[in-house]
């Protein structure tokens, strides 16, 4: 009979859950802008307002109201809540795959597997793997998933119904359903694939609670191919490719090494992770971006593969494999000391200092760009109805785009919202090329700039190239200098 795992041994799993972000949770700036995009639409579900309809981004429903849920209890916009909260969501995962590996492979293997996923999901940098974003709270539920899957009985039924929150976390995960029918049917056949179908139609229906089924649906699926095949670049997207892969591996050379070693071994008995995994680089690979935190969705199944491959592997190679394990832990925490190394954002403090000088808690404030940092920064509500203006621009992912990428709707959707609660102020991001937003001024949507003529908007230059544009009757308006930095 197997050995059981300690309480001691699960308890250690989890604090590792905690302490590998500990940099990122005793930290109040913004590791991602996803982040910000996410509190952006949890601050207007707090005002009172509806997803994707007062608040609208391409993204899935579930991280914003757990967003929101923190800011209701805590009283405050910090991002440091959600993380610990996917960190906790985490360690429930990193938990309930060590019992089971545990039961099926007994203690040795389980502690290895249950190791190998922690270290793993942070392994990446920092805005990748410590940030609290859309992928971090998918993880840990499809985690959760794929074990049930695998379990057989009943627990195909709960497998389908963590699988479709999964993929009201993040909606990669759709590319999985086939990796978990294939898991149920191995471990039920025919009944726990039905089963399986059943829960992740549950699951995914419960979307309609939280926003209008038909706007989530669009904003989630409909609207998609326009990101995903913007303006694709074959050499740049092949040269992106081979690096994302290349820092992949060289973060989780233990998990690519232990899982390859035994491919030969496991392709029949464990022929439903391999699938699990192919439809993680397939989901990584959409859209050809390569962004680090869309590779940790091949990280659950690639674990329970290499597990037990480097639990029974030959001494030297297990101290090989612990070597690079506590390595890469310490880079990873060293790291999220230095985030701006890796990835640096403009800080929005001195520009949100300016429009709060000049504004009301209750004035609204609408940014022409893609900087939601400066929308929770200044504390007032957003105008405009999107958490960004990539969705009228055609920008994508960073790509500048052809109108093909235009979300259709998005603009009335921008010009009703601007018409219903016109904003205090517009801030045209495009003079910053940091952000991104050189080749789209403000003044090349026709329609904004109507709107902006007809209501008499004044503009004043700030530092670092952003404009501000006052409503007439303002202070900053009347007195240009009221508005300097």
């Amino acid at each position: 009979m197997p050995q059981a795992c300690t309480r001691r041994d699960l308890g250690a799993l989890a604090a590792a859950c905690v302490l590998l972000r500990l940099p990122a949770l005793l930290s109040a700036a913004w590791f991602d802008p996803d982040e910000a995009a996410i509190a952006v639409q949890a601050r207007t579900l707090v005002d009172g307002g509806r997803l994707y309809v007062d608040m609208a981004d391409r993204k899935p429903p579930i991280p914003p109201f757990i967003y929101a849920a923190w800011f209701e209890l805590s009283g405050s916009t910090d991002p440091r809540g959600p993380r610990l909260v996917a960190s906790l969501l985490l360690a429930l995962a990193a938990i309930v795959l060590t019992r089971e590996v545990c039961r099926t492979h007994g203690r040795r293997v389980a502690l290895w597997t249950g190791a190998l996923y922690v270290v793993s999901c942070f392994a990446f940098t920092p805005h990748d793997g410590a940030a609290a974003n859309y992928t971090h709270f998918a993880v840990p539920l499809a985690t959760l998933a794929i074990l049930a899957c695998r379990r057989g009985g009943w627990h195909t039924l709960l497998g389908g119904v963590l699988l479709g929150l999964a993929i009201l976390s993040r909606q990669s995960w759709i590319f999985a359903v086939p990796a978990g029918a294939v898991s149920c049917w191995m471990s039920a056949r025919t009944p726990g694939a039905l089963r399986f179908l059943s829960g992740l139609a549950t699951g995914i229906a419960t979307a309609g609670l939280l926003a209008p089924w038909s706007d989530y649906w669009f904003w989630n699926f409909e609207s998609s191919p326009g990101f995903v095949f913007a303006s694709i670049d074959i050499r740049a997207a092949l040269t992106a490719g081979l690096a994302s892969v290349a820092l992949f591996v060289a973060y989780h050379v233990a998990v690519v090494a232990g899982a390859t070693a035994r491919l030969r071994s496991t392709w029949r008995t464990h022929f439903d992770l391999w699938v699990w995994v192919a439809t993680g680089i397939a989901a990584a690979s959409a859209g050809f971006r390569f962004f680090g935190h869309y590779w940790m969705q091949i990280v659950p199944p690639l674990v329970l593969l290499a597990g037990p491959a480097v639990a029974e592997a030959v001494r030297p190679a297990r101290r090989l494999a612990a070597a690079t394990l506590g390595a890469t832990a310490c880079l990873v925490v060293v790291s999220q000391c230095i985030p701006t190394t890796f990835r640096e954002r403009r800080r929005p403090g001195p520009l949100a200092a300016t429009i709060r000088a000049c504004s009301e808690p209750s004035d609204r404030v609408f940014v022409w760009g893609s900087y939601p940092e400066l929308l929770m920064a200044v504390d007032r509500p957003t105008a405009g109805g999107m958490v960004h203006s990539d969705f009228v621009t055609g920008r994508s992912g960073g790509r500048e785009a052809s109108t093909d990428s235009v979300t259709p709707g998005a603009q009335q959707l921008m010009m009703r919202n601007l018409t219903s609660h016109p904003p205090i102020v517009l801030v045209d991001t495009s003079g910053n090329r940091a952000l991104g937003y050189a080749a789209f001024p403000m003044s090349s949507n026709d329609d904004l700039a109507m709107f902006v003529e007809d209501r008499g908007y004044t503009p004043v230059s700030a530092d670092d190239g952003f404009t501000l544009w006052w409503a007439a009757g303002s202070p900053c308006a009347e007195n240009p200098a009221a508005s300097a930095p």
